[in-house]
């Protein structure tokens, strides 16, 4: 026997429910954080190379 019982959720599943856009402020945050990485990352790896081949 099947149960009827179940409560249904508050928010109905909606299947072709169109994304939130990101909002400007976010993608700028994001674009200077993965910028500073980068960044980061270089000067790093330059440090690295540096001392790698260091005499």
């Amino acid at each position: 026997m099947p149960k009827n019982d179940r409560t249904p959720s508050a928010a109905p599943y909606t299947d072709n429910a169109a994304p939130v856009p990101a909002s400007w402020r976010r993608l700028v945050a994001v674009a200077l954080l993965s910028g500073a990485v980068r960044r980061i990352g270089g000067c790093l790896t330059g440090l690295v190379v540096t001392w790698w081949h260091h005499d």
